[in-house]
């Protein structure tokens, strides 16, 4: 048997020597400790600055977002000048042709008048409808309010409810259903609001009776028996009547509080607990008054029913709740902040009861007025007035011809002001003084200046020195000023400085405007 064999040489190529394995080269690394190093630098500074840029654009928009907000719209009668027309001699035609001088003039936004149908020399209402001739026709009236509107002015009436003259048809006719009787007039302690030493009870021959007169008025009033659907229905369409027939913007329902009365003629306390006043009666007819009446026009509650200002459950029943439940006022001319005169009202101590009271709580607007005919008091009343929540009412017989011309100008100087968005939804913070009693009262609104009007009631020449909370104390503007010789210091545009003493005669008052110390960044830090 033949056996094969292959012996092949080893190559070279595989030959092992020294039995050691050989150690390959080793291989450089793809990035380098140096570069690894760079990039993560870059990360972190990169990181860095968008936070940076992040937080700067935080701040801007924080810084800036008031300015881009656009405020609300507010009501007209916010801020607003009501020219009141109080006495009986005023014509139709006559104010037509004044109504732009008006205007000019005032810088109204509304003539409130008298009412317009006809009332006895007594001033108690004859009837509800029908035009008083005195102040001329229908078609007078009507081309009063077309002319009114066509320049941005609303006309408001006066619109008593409470009560008749006994010259009026019903009370001559003997319509005695219409009226408040009773028998025994002198079962109660009810007394008149003209003099509470006198009954509010008159005895009639004819009907062998008692009717019933809360206003005194010379014993021409008699109140109207609203328990009786007859004489309520009739109210309710002469407001009707007045409404449609001449598109009256607004009503001042007087004696709204007044209208109904214990039925069972049950004597006054001494707790607060009216027989006469606030009833549930009353708040139910304010509410069918507001049904009738568009909701865009006014119905202002006046100074006869005036408020207790303490009392929140009766100002919601008036004014309605955030719903609107019921109430249908929206300004209120309250005997509280109803200016008499400088001898007998503090208005230190008048405007230190309304920052307490809960109309300023509750940013509930009224109706300022003076009674006043010191034009100085009445400008400086009516300028510290507009720094507030509501209108003031410029009586035409009492201050119109009393204020100058630059007295009306300055007035209208803070009436465009108060166009401002600080003044519309803007913070109000009132102080006064310690030391000399003066009144400040400070708006401001984050994104916006701050406006202050600084004001001496006091009844003599003082100096002291404002401390502001924010803002630097060297730069702070004087918008206006009545100060009779203000010389350069005051003068309108003029820096000064509040850490320096301000010195104000009586009436006088400075209005001043500066920017806060980092406006928009106070929520921050």
């Amino acid at each position: 048997m033949i056996q094969a064999s292959r012996i092949e040489e080893c190559n070279n190529e595989f030959q092992i020597t020294n039995n050691e394995l050989s150690t390959p080269e080793s291989t450089p690394p793809l990035i380098s400790t140096l570069w690894l190093k760079r990039a993560r630098m870059i990360s972190v500074l990169i990181y860095i600055l968008l936070q940076v840029a992040y937080f700067i654009f935080i701040i801007i928009c924080i810084a800036l977002y008031p300015r881009c907000e656009k405020a609300p719209e507010t009501s007209w009668w916010t801020n607003g000048v009501f020219l009141r027309f109080s006495n009986r001699t005023m014509k139709f035609n006559e104010l037509t042709e004044k109504l732009i001088d008006y205007r000019t003039k005032f810088h109204i936004q509304a003539l409130w008048l008298s009412p317009v149908f006809p009332l006895s020399n007594e001033l108690n209402p004859i009837e509800w409808r029908n035009v008083d001739s005195n102040f001329g026709n229908e078609s007078d009236l009507t081309r009063l309010i077309d002319k009114a509107h066509e320049n941005d002015i609303l006309i408001i009436v006066d619109y008593p409810l409470n009560h008749l003259s006994i010259q009026s048809n019903y009370f001559i006719s003997n319509d005695d259903s219409y009226f408040v009787w009773n028998d025994q007039g002198n079962i109660n302690n009810w007394k008149t609001i003209n003099d509470n030493q006198q009954s509010a009870w008159t005895y009639n021959n004819r009907k062998n009776s008692f009717y019933l007169h809360q206003f005194n008025n010379d014993n021409d009033s008699i109140d109207i028996n609203y328990r009786n659907n007859r004489v309520f229905n009739d109210m309710i369409d002469s407001f009707s009547y007045w409404n449609k027939s001449f598109s009256i913007d607004g009503f001042n329902v007087q004696g709204i509080s007044f209208t109904y009365e214990d039925y069972e003629y049950n004597n006054e306390t001494n707790d607060n607990s009216s027989r006469l006043r606030h009833l549930d009666e009353d708040y139910l007819l304010l509410a069918r008054i507001r049904a009738e009446i568009d909701e865009k026009k006014i119905l202002l509650l006046d100074s006869i029913d005036s408020l207790a200002t303490s009392n929140e459950q009766l100002l919601t029943r008036y004014y309605g709740d955030k719903n609107k439940y019921l109430g249908g006022v929206q300004l209120a001319s309250l005997n509280n902040y109803i200016l008499v005169n400088e001898t007998v009202t503090n208005l230190t101590a008048l405007f230190d009861e309304y920052n307490n009271s809960i109309f300023f709580k509750n940013q509930q607007p009224f109706l300022w007025s003076s009674l006043s005919s010191n034009s100085k008091l009445n400008e400086a009343f009516f300028a510290a007035c507009l720094f507030h929540n509501g209108s003031i009412s410029i009586d035409i017989d009492r201050q119109g011809d009393q204020l100058s011309n630059t007295q009306l100008n300055r007035l209208r100087q803070i009436i465009k002001l108060t166009q401002k968005d600080v003044f519309r939804v803007g913070s109000i913070r009132q102080t006064i003084l310690p030391q000399s009693k003066w009144l400040t009262i400070e708006l401001k609104r984050r994104g916006q200046k701050h406006h202050m009007i600084i004001i001496n009631f006091n009844d003599k020449d003082q100096n002291d020195t404002v401390n502001l909370e924010q803002g630097k104390t060297n730069a702070v503007e004087v918008v206006l000023t009545n100060k009779g010789k203000p010389g350069k210091k005051y003068e309108t545009n003029t820096l000064i400085e509040m850490d320096k003493p301000i010195h104000l005669k009586l009436y006088e008052y400075l209005i001043i405007r500066w920017s806060p110390s980092i406006e928009g960044l106070g929520i921050i830090f």
